[in-house]
């Protein structure tokens, strides 16, 4: 390689790594993804007094959004209770509104309870 080679090959490797370190500087705004909240939705961080004080709406909005995820997780594979498998997403909301009947679990958030109530209740039947 002569010298003219090199120090083209310096350069463009040179501004290689600036592009690819101005591209990952800018990965998060990629990957942002912008959340529209509307008024009286739930979320995850949200907790049993949140639950019991939102519509029946936006508690089936929910439902349906951590039923998906639920039945998605990597843990179903495990799970044999046919209580559990024949849930959808009004038992899975049933759950939930079993769990948070406990006046103990009502400061725990609503994502631990979606995850966590319809094992724990895996034994009652659905409906």
């Amino acid at each position: 390689m002569n010298r003219s080679n090199l120090k083209r090959s310096g350069w463009l490797g040179t501004v290689a790594m600036l592009l690819l370190g101005m591209l990952l500087w800018m990965a998060p705004a990629w990957a942002a993804q912008k959340t529209i909240s509307v008024p009286g939705s739930l979320s995850g961080r949200m907790d049993g007094y949140d639950w019991l004080d939102a519509d029946p709406v936006a508690q089936q909005s929910y439902c349906d959004k951590a039923y998906r995820a639920f039945r998605a997780s990597p843990s179903q594979s495990y799970i044999i209770s046919s209580n559990v498998q024949a849930l959808d997403e009004v038992g899975f909301c049933k759950r939930i509104d079993q769990f948070y009947s406990y006046d103990i679990n009502l400061e725990i958030p609503l994502d631990q309870a979606a995850a966590t109530a319809p094992l724990l209740f895996s034994d009652h039947p659905v409906g």
